[in-house]
């Protein structure tokens, strides 16, 4: 298959091309879950069988392969893409094997642009076994909060990871009409939508919808899982223990998006 071929590529590109991995001890001692939880969402477009890069990040949120990311990173896809998530055999090393799942029924919430996404193995069912959830945090962020994020950019397959905080705790109104509830003075490049938002406890409290331009510059914005909790429980996907369990729930097929 086309995605087959185009993801390989990316693998080999991954092994010879310099990391943008910058995993700190604080951010080793905090956030060992989300790490392993957060996900590139890998675009392999239809028409060009070679050319796969990154087109954003997500969070599996539990073991039954339910994905959070951001609307919009599923929208941009929706006419030229065949959606992936490569998932790591242990943590995110270059001396570990990677995982493909394709990205299947997705509902999305675009005024929080937030996506709930159905993935699946690719090859083998038991790759299933490699999946690990995130701890989900149901509590707003909190101003002066110290977080990091973890995102995949480019055609790097090894995570980024930066470090700042929580400047704000409040609606943002965006120009596109959707909204966010917390910004952050992590600064925000492409392949960042979808990016978990990770507390000192190592919760994932949100993902990061935009980055911020002009005199935002400097700084990202995001929906918490907090805000989202109505949308999150309608679809299935409920918190119990600090922990995130998948119910059957309403979902659609990215074919009924096009």
């Amino acid at each position: 298959m086309v995605w087959r071929q185009s993801i390989f590529a990316v693998l080999i590109c991954w092994l010879l091309c310099d990391a943008a991995f910058s995993q700190t001890p604080a951010t080793q001692a905090a956030t060992p879950l989300a790490l392993r939880a957060a996900v590139p969402l890998l675009c392999t477009e239809n028409n060009r069988a070679a050319h796969t890069r990154v087109r954003g990040s997500g969070v599996i949120a539990d073991s039954g392969g339910t994905l959070l990311t951001a609307a919009h990173v599923i929208l941009q896809a929706r006419f030229d893409c065949t959606l992936s998530v490569m998932i790591p055999d242990e943590e995110w090393t270059r001396s570990g094997r990677l995982r493909a799942f394709l990205v299947g029924d997705c509902h999305l919430n675009q005024p929080l642009d937030l996506a709930v996404c159905r993935i699946h193995p690719a090859e083998n069912s038991r790759d299933w076994g490699y999946l690990r959830a995130a701890r989900i945090r149901l509590r707003p962020a909190t101003s002066g909060e110290l977080v990091w994020v973890t995102a995949f950019t480019g055609w790097g397959l090894l995570p980024l990871t930066r470090s700042g905080h929580i400047t704000g705790r409040q609606d943002y109104q965006r120009q596109d009409g959707c909204r966010c509830d917390f910004a952050t003075d992590i600064t925000a490049v492409e392949g960042m939508s979808g990016s978990p938002v990770i507390s000192g406890e190592g919760e994932v409290l949100g993902i990061l919808t935009l980055a911020g331009k002009e005199k935002f510059r400097g700084f990202s914005f995001g929906v918490s899982f907090d805000e989202a909790r109505s949308f999150l429980k309608a679809e299935g996907v409920i918190a119990s223990a600090g922990l995130v369990d998948h119910v059957p729930g309403k979902q659609v097929r990215l074919s009924d998006l096009r």
